[in-house]
């Protein structure tokens, strides 16, 4: 399994506005070892972030997805090729299915890279 690939539906909802959250989550943390998550099953879905180790020892989540947050997106640095803004992505969608990525700001914030805060 390639750890870059990321699932259609997840790859489908990321945007500036998502590499924006979470670089003010990681300012506001302190930290680069963040998940970003996107819970649709939320009467009002809003963009929430938190510490990774919190995340990865949810009851709620799947095996998998447990799995994919033992370590950090940054861990992943060699397979994205470039050291920038890297975390992992969760959304967890109505028919209560997840998907989880680490996204990379070289990767896909390239095509809106002049729309990201503290960029261009």
């Amino acid at each position: 399994m390639n750890d870059a690939a990321l699932p259609d539906r997840l790859q489908a909802l990321i945007d500036e506005r998502v590499f924006n959250f979470a670089q003010a989550a990681q300012r506001h943390f302190k930290t680069n070892d963040l998940v970003v998550l996107l819970d649709f099953r939320a009467e009002t879905p809003e963009l929430e972030a938190l510490p990774r180790q919190a995340l990865a020892e949810a009851q709620e989540l799947s095996l998998e997805v447990k799995l994919k947050l033992a370590r950090p997106a940054s861990a992943l640095s060699p397979v994205f090729g470039a050291p920038e803004q890297a975390f992992w992505f969760v959304v967890i969608h109505k028919d209560e299915d997840a998907d989880c990525g680490a996204i990379s700001a070289a990767v896909q914030g390239a095509p809106f890279a002049d729309k990201l805060s503290g960029q261009g």
